[in-house]
């Protein structure tokens, strides 16, 4: 297993592995084995990105790879390369591995496809279908909470339609048998897959619930037909303290990133003592290079 395009496509040992993988690597962290050494990574990132893109670079570097930092902005896709012949150039120029983010959908079971066997593919993000890793460092950080997955009670809230995290999460998360997921938000933003729904910020609505996981709006993968009521939205479901209290809302608060401090979440909640998003920061870094230290 050296190509991770889905968490679908992954076998339930391999996770565990991944995660008791992190876990030696976040407690010797100073000290990792350099299995890199004499090996190239190339990150190649058509959409921004902070924490993936530099978590993976650290880590890569930490295990001793060398990395390429390719810019599509500045190569010879612009000049009309196919993604195809960018690949075949960056294996000649002996890469023996890409962790890649691309805005088209499912790109990346293309990407697995076209390159050879002994080259190893992390999908870092593509369009609205997966983002493995993520969803990875997401349930890692749900497991220091709360040892027996089985047992927490996760309520996702906000923009799913357009999150290639929540996918990637739920699939994952059913494959650890954890399975009580509730949604909350505007039905503009959640689909019928994605039940149950709560559509109101009621009184306690929320006071059994382990985890509130916070999604941005992304108005980026916006379609055509797609629209939302950011006001009515921010007045019903913005997480503040007075939709804690309203809600009775007191476990864990998570969030993907980027947040949009104002809008779905506000500055004291998001650095409150019952926020682990930079919890989930760090441990990406962690996961990220136990993930390179499997497959490369």
């Amino acid at each position: 297993m050296n190509k991770i395009t889905s968490i679908s496509s992954l076998e339930h040992d391999f996770l565990v592995n991944v995660f008791d993988k992190t876990k030696d690597i976040k407690s010797n962290w100073t000290n990792l084995e350099q299995i890199g050494l004499g090996k190239t990574i190339c990150l190649i990132f058509w959409e921004p990105s902070t924490r993936t893109k530099l978590s993976f670079e650290h880590a890569a570097k930490k295990l001793g790879f060398t990395v390429l930092d390719f810019s599509p902005d500045q190569s010879s896709i612009m000049k009309g390369e196919s993604l195809e012949d960018t690949l075949k150039t960056l294996v000649a120029l002996k890469v023996d591995g890409f962790v890649i983010r691309h805005p088209e959908d499912q790109v990346s079971k293309k990407i697995a496809n076209l390159l050879p066997d002994n080259v190893f593919y992390i999908n870092a993000g593509d369009g609205n279908h997966a983002h493995p890793t993520q969803a990875m460092l997401d349930i890692f950080t749900m497991g220091e909470i709360e040892n027996d997955l089985t047992k927490l009670k996760i309520t996702i809230l906000g923009d799913v339609n357009h999150s290639r995290v929540i996918p990637s999460q739920l699939a994952l998360l059913n494959k650890l048998s954890c399975h009580d997921v509730s949604f909350m938000g505007p039905k503009s933003m959640i689909s019928e897959k994605f039940r149950p729904l709560i559509e109101d910020s009621s009184s306690n609505c929320l006071t059994d619930r382990n985890i509130l996981f916070v999604l941005r709006i992304q108005k980026e993968r916006f379609k055509e037909n797609d629209a939302v009521d950011e006001i009515d939205f921010v007045k019903k479901f913005q997480v503040n303290q007075e939709f804690l209290d309203r809600t009775g809302f007191k476990g864990h608060i998570m969030h993907p990133g980027p947040m949009n401090i104002g809008a779905e979440i506000t500055t004291d909640v998001a650095n409150s003592k019952n926020s682990v998003i930079l919890s989930q920061v760090e441990n990406g870094l962690y996961l990220r290079a136990a993930l390179l230290s499997l497959i490369s």
